[in-house]
Parts: C-alpha cells; sequence; structure tokens
C-alpha cells in the first residue's frame, strides 16, 4: 500500500538587476541586514571577468 502523493514542482523565476534586487531586499529589511550574493557557489564581485550562470543572495537579518 503507498501513501504517496504526487507533488507538482513548478520553478519560477523573474530576471532582476543584480543592483536593484539589491535595493529590494534592502527595503524588505528596512536596511536591517547583511546581503552576501554568490555566484555559482563562489564570492560574486560586480565587474569580475568570468559571469556566473546563476546567483545566489543570502541575507542575514541585523537588530
Amino acid at each position: 500500500m503507498c501513501f504517496c502523493v504526487p507533488i507538482k514542482f513548478r520553478l519560477s523565476y523573474y530576471p532582476h538587476r543584480l543592483e536593484s534586487f539589491k535595493e529590494i531586499v534592502r527595503a524588505s529589511f528596512f536596511g536591517k541586514c547583511e546581503h552576501n550574493v554568490y555566484g555559482d557557489f563562489k564570492k560574486y564581485t560586480p565587474g569580475q571577468g568570468e559571469v556566473p550562470c546563476y546567483f545566489i543572495h543570502v541575507v542575514k537579518k541585523t537588530t
């Protein structure tokens, strides 16, 4: 007997510019956050030579 429930996974995304997205994040936390950006699991610096395939945003709420 199987009690498995079929799950449909849907990934949806909306492309953002990095600086405008950082502003959205800051505004969401009222500026009380640390925001780090990683490209392909490495620390990302805008303008670096290699363009990452995807970005990861890590946001830590501060007091």
